[in-house]
């Protein structure tokens, strides 16, 4: 086994006494640190014939970790971080839970001063829970905990929409053989991991992660989509500190799709309680989309198009019109896409209301030609832009109030 203190280095941590604190560190470090990736999940599949050792055990994982700064999935995840945790003095036990099948997810119970508490790094959670019912808010998204018989149900309140939104942890302790067990069944032809690569990257306040060709940078209230267009294991390893031959060598193994669209998105989100179909009829139709744009500038020429309309956008009457639009209505998807047009170019946005949980979640999304590479790299502009958005989103939630 890896010492404790080689790994404890990697995390930029001191060793303590066993305490609540100390856990609060490791749990933050680690999720830091050590990426949410598939990478080396591929690669060992493919290179290790038998399946008994196909897992990746704790000295594995550390060893990748410290050598090429891999990380795992769910089950390496919870294993290595729980063999931490033994080694420095932390009276720990797993359990299984429920994300989309019976047994599919795997967590951590911690024997703490005030109660057992959570360590869900196999989600990845980005806050230690209690294992009682609360409610934790988090830089990116907040958190409900709420008993039930079998265990803990997590349910993840507002943040960047996602498919899933709820997940259960059961309280049962596992025995060894039995987790050993379902990790190898998840190298199964066809499992969610063992397909395409992905890497996922907590950085505090916002989250970095790649799949399918584009990287993505996701905070409480906007999402950031930017295709790699050229060498993507090289620029990878530079954005997850991760080995590029390891990169390089899980694009091989499972496929290195381009990404589907070739130009940048910024999407801004606000959770609102009205419904979806509501949202969309306030800025639905010319009327409504000229009560948006109130404030803004004097809007002219409004006539109707086959599927929505066009007009012009003007800061005083009788001046020059300084913006045409282009308006499309898609009451299905209840969307309202927007090409604007000016001396210095055109710019397509859109504005999209969406349900998730009986609520309506407001989207305003604004596109760039290109890859836009440098906003991964600047993150106070990539904040002004999503600022902007959010102003939007304010505009059309008053049309409601």
């Amino acid at each position: 086994m890896i010492s404790a203190d080689e790994v404890l280095e990697a995390l930029d941590l001191s060793r303590a006494e066993p305490g609540t604190g100390f856990l609060e560190a490791l749990f933050s470090r680690f999720n830091a640190k050590v990426l949410f990736e598939n990478a080396s999940k591929i690669v060992r599949h493919a290179e290790v014939a038998d399946p008994a050792a196909k897992p990746r055990t704790p000295e594995v994982f550390w060893k990748d970790h410290l050598e090429l700064g891999a990380g795992g999935t769910c089950f390496a995840r919870v294993a290595a971080f729980d063999a931490l945790l033994a080694a420095l003095g932390y009276r720990t036990r797993r359990a299984l839970g429920r994300v989309r099948n019976p047994n599919d997810h795997a967590a951590i119970f911690v024997e703490a001063p005030g109660g057992e508490t959570i360590a869900d790094v196999g989600f990845p959670l980005p806050a230690l829970l209690p294992a009682a019912s609360a409610f934790v808010e988090t830089p990116t998204v907040a958190l409900r905990v709420e008993p039930f018989p079998e265990g803990f149900e997590i349910t993840l309140e507002g943040g960047v929409p996602e498919a899933i939104r709820s997940f259960a942890i059961h309280t049962a302790p596992v025995s060894a053989e039995a987790y050993d067990r379902l990790w190898r069944e998840t190298f199964r032809p066809g499992g969610p991991f063992v397909q395409e690569v992905s890497l996922r990257r907590d950085l505090g306040h916002r989250i970095l992660s790649f799949a399918r060709g584009e990287v993505r940078v996701d905070d409480l209230c906007s999402r950031l989509r930017v295709p790699l267009l050229g060498s993507r294991p090289a620029a990878l390893a530079a954005l997850f500190d991760l080995d590029e031959r390891l990169i390089a060598r899980a694009l091989e193994i499972a496929g290195d799709p381009p990404p589907a669209n070739g130009h940048t998105t910024l999407t801004a989100f606000l959770e609102t309680g009205a419904s979806a179909s509501s949202a969309y009829d306030a800025i639905g139709s010319p009327e409504g989309y000229r009560r948006l744009l109130e404030g803004v500038g004097r809007v002219e020429d409004l006539r109707e198009t086959p599927g929505g309309f066009r007009l012009t956008l003007s800061a005083a009457p009788g001046e020059a019109a300084a913006l045409e639009e282009e308006v499309s209505l898609d009451p299905a998807t209840r969307r309202v896409s927007i090409v604007r047009r000016s001396a210095a170019g055109e710019q397509r946005s859109s504005y999209c209301a969406a349900e998730r949980g009986g609520k309506a979640t407001l989207l305003r999304e604004a596109e760039f030609a290109g890859a836009r590479e440098d906003l991964l790299r600047q993150d106070s502009l990539r904040g002004r832009l999503a600022a902007s958005l959010a102003v939007d989103l304010l505009a059309w939630s008053r049309l409601r109030s």
